[in-house]
């Protein structure tokens, strides 16, 4: 028998000898972990404790897998899942962590719209005895969310908080993607995206310090637009995109920081010690604003178009003297609307909506509902930057009544911000610090046709225990429809190239750092002038 013929038996015998190893193996991994009899488990009059809590909830039929751990004391554990179609999945969890598989998932979602979604978990005892736990019930909703979020990462320190990067998180999946970072330090800070009515391929992102501007993606097209422009002291910062799609609402903002000592975990506060309300016309690339809204005697800040385009929400305080940190206190913003007609440039009267200042809390991160009846926003003790603020909490503003009520089903103990509608007005999402009181991260909420807000839950992850090693934190939120198709490449290159001056036709008289020029009405007999209104 030939070398090469003793080489070929050998292998094949070496190959079959290892087929029946693994098939052996396979067969006995098989017979060791098939589904245990359960008809004698153990009946516990409680539901398991889980991680997240994922536990009476409302979800969108569109959710990524809610993943999550079982804190149960036990060798093994077992999960059904079924819906009220017939649909079901058993999942074996020996660890306790429970990964579900996502067609099941999609399955189970898909044939549950509007019913419920129950779990039934097992957990084996040390001594070999099974227990079952009243069951988990969810409800699958009607509405799906917006398949996207974009947000901002940063990695916070006593400091400051460094940009990681601008990502988009697939919520029908765990895919995510990065739009721009700072791996080579090519860009120092960009801020505040924003989109117009949830479209990915309509949106702005603000670069600071280097290649400074304001750059705009319009289906594909790019520029970049530098915004600041005299008077204006700085360029724009928040931002809100016209129901038209050509007006932007913005506010150019200074602010102070302040690192207190008396709690190590809110370490900074910041405060806009000024803020002036703009227009900006995409197609005339021009500033259009109002000496109403543009000064030193009041600080505006966190525009927000209404529904139907006719006006805009802000915030907005009377500026006051900073000297010690307990001044800070005084700075409560109040909810304002002014009225302004895009076609004609004309500019209302400001009028307070809500003045929440009497009431001695502050307003920030106005959001009108799509439907034109309430106004979603943050109530906090003090300012703007209700980020750190345990007081921060989530309230709705009906319109109609005013009256304002806390979201008592979304709330935490500690704090809460940058709340957001999806494009159906039916879910709401938001960031909170409530895990571990340092990193925000992102929150989901159904609310429903009648008003009512339903039980918050937490980005689901891949991995259940995700957010026990996370050290980074959300910011600014942002859902959206579908993926962002501009490429992070084309979105980097056209960041870095110089921006274009925007015009500013017709601005009041001000000086971009004392505020606005009173106007003189008359010269009284004494010789001496008066300003108007004094």
């Amino acid at each position: 028998m030939s070398n090469r013929r003793r080489f070929g038996l050998g292998i094949g015998l070496a190959a079959a000898v290892l087929l029946t190893a693994v098939l052996g193996g396979s067969l006995l991994w098989t017979s060791c972990r098939r589904t245990p009899d359960l008809d004698g488990a153990i009946r516990s009059e409680r539901p398991p404790r889980i991680d997240p809590d994922y536990a009476s909830l409302v979800i969108p039929p569109n959710i990524a897998p809610l993943n999550f751990r079982i804190l149960e004391d036990g060798r093994d554990f077992l999960v059904r899942l079924s819906s009220e179609s017939g649909e079901n999945c058993e999942i074996r969890c020996p660890d306790g962590s429970c990964r579900i598989p996502a067609g099941s998932w999609r399955r189970l979602l898909e044939g549950g719209k509007g019913g419920r979604l129950r779990y039934d978990v097992f957990a084996q005892k040390h001594d070999g005895t099974w227990a079952r736990f009243e069951p988990l019930i969810n409800t699958v909703a009607q509405e799906p969310i917006d398949s996207y979020l974009v947000y901002r990462l940063l990695l916070p320190n006593k400091a400051r908080a460094r940009i990681r990067g601008i990502y988009q998180r697939d919520l029908e999946s765990f895919r995510t993607s990065a739009l721009v970072t700072r791996r080579d330090d090519t860009f120092y800070c960009f801020n505040c995206h924003t989109f117009h009515q949830h479209d990915p391929d309509r949106f702005l992102v603000h670069l600071r310090i280097e290649h400074e501007g304001m750059m705009l993606v319009t289906d594909g097209k790019m520029r970049k637009i530098d915004t600041r422009q005299d008077p204006m002291f700085r360029p724009i910062a928040y931002a809100s995109w016209h129901p038209n799609g050509r007006h932007i609402a913005g506010t150019c903002n200074r602010f102070i920081g302040h690192f207190p000592m008396n709690d190590r975990l809110y370490y900074f506060e910041a405060l806009e010690k000024r803020g002036d309300l703009v227009v900006y016309d995409v197609e005339r690339n021009a500033i259009s604003t109002s000496e109403a809204v543009f000064g030193h005697e009041y600080v505006e800040t966190h525009p927000c178009w209404s529904h139907d385009g006719e006006s805009i929400y802000y915030c907005r305080a009377k500026d006051v003297p900073v000297i010690e940190p307990e001044d800070w206190d005084d700075f409560d913003f109040d909810l304002m609307r002014v009225a302004y007609d895009v076609v004609t440039d004309t500019w209302g009267a400001p009028e307070i909506v809500k003045a929440y200042s009497e009431l001695g809390v502050s307003c920030s991160f106005p959001r009108p509902s799509a439907c034109g009846k309430y106004v979603l926003h943050v109530l906090a003790d003090k300012t703007t930057y209700p980020i750190h603020q345990k007081s921060s909490d989530l309230y709705l503003l009906d319109l109609d009544t005013k009256e304002h009520r806390r979201l008592d089903r979304v709330c935490s103990d500690l704090a809460e911000s940058f709340p957001r509608w999806s494009s159906n007005g039916r879910w709401i999402t938001f960031v909170s610090n409530r895990r571990d009181g340092m990193s925000a991260v992102p929150y989901l909420a159904y609310f429903d046709a009648a008003g009512n807000a339903h039980k918050a839950f937490v980005l689901p992850q891949k991995d259940p225990a995700y957010y026990d090693t996370f050290i980074e934190t959300y910011n600014v939120v942002e859902p959206v429809k579908s993926r962002v198709s501009v490429s992070a490449f084309r979105l980097a290159q056209a960041m870095q190239q110089p921006a274009k001056g925007a015009e500013f036709p017709d601005p009041p008289q001000v000086d971009a750092y004392t505020g606005a020029t009173r106007r003189w009405l008359h010269a009284p007999q004494d010789g001496k002038r008066s300003p108007e209104g004094y």
